[in-house]
């Protein structure tokens, strides 16, 4: 550190940081770093949580759409399961009540804390 004398015999510092203070500054930096690295962590878990979710969701809604297409006669109750994307749906067809069928789906997938449910109505116009 340079000490400059000034006018009547003054000792006067030279600008610039110590070391306290840059030690300061980086454990700020780092501890922010280490927030935004956690909220980016936790943004992809809630992405791919909400992928599997929609993927469900779609699938039961497709079933459904199916049963309808096929009309009430053709329309069973069943189960079925997709071991690659880890899916399991079962619907049940009630009987006809004022002109129509109601249509429970029921869609389980798997996440890493485990199993969830969507469950879906649906009818079909008979």
């Amino acid at each position: 550190m340079r000490i400059e004398r000034s006018g009547a015999g003054k000792r006067t510092r030279a600008r610039g940081f110590t070391v306290i203070e840059v030690l300061v500054a980086l454990v700020v930096l780092a501890a922010g770093l280490l927030t935004l690295a956690g909220s980016a962590a936790l943004a992809i878990r809630s992405s791919a949580a909400a992928t599997r979710e929609r993927r469900a969701v779609q699938r039961g809604a497709d079933r459904i759409a199916l049963l309808r297409a096929a009309g009430c006669a053709a329309a069973r109750s069943g189960a079925a399961t997709d071991a690659t994307a880890r899916i399991a749906e079962r619907w049940t067809v009630g009987s006809p009540a004022g002109g129509a069928l109601f249509v429970d789906e029921e869609v389980r997938w798997v996440t890493p804390a485990g199993w969830r449910t969507v469950l879906l109505r649906g009818a079909i116009l008979c």
